[in-house]
């Protein structure tokens, strides 16, 4: 999960501007990403919840990138781990 999470902020990295409901830049985002997966890898499980709305199908993720294998496969995890 952290080694997809981590390929996607790499991917969203190289992207600017933008705009996708709370993010008002592709920056922005990145920001955000780079903020929950730190807070993932030391535990933080309330993380999930956002990380599940960005990577949801038509959300930031999408908006952004577009990268659908990837975002995909991230949020079935996420799915997994809200249950």
């Amino acid at each position: 999960m952290i080694s997809d999470l981590k390929k996607a902020e790499k991917i969203l990295s190289e992207y600017s501007g933008g705009y996708s409901g709370e993010h008002l830049s592709a920056e922005e985002f990145h920001k955000d990403l780079v903020d929950r997966i730190n807070k993932l890898e030391n535990g933080d499980k309330s993380v999930i919840e956002d990380l599940w709305i960005w990577f949801a199908p038509t959300c930031q993720w999408d908006d952004f990138v577009g990268n659908i294998d990837l975002g995909e496969r991230i949020f079935q995890r996420l799915n997994r781990m809200k249950k």
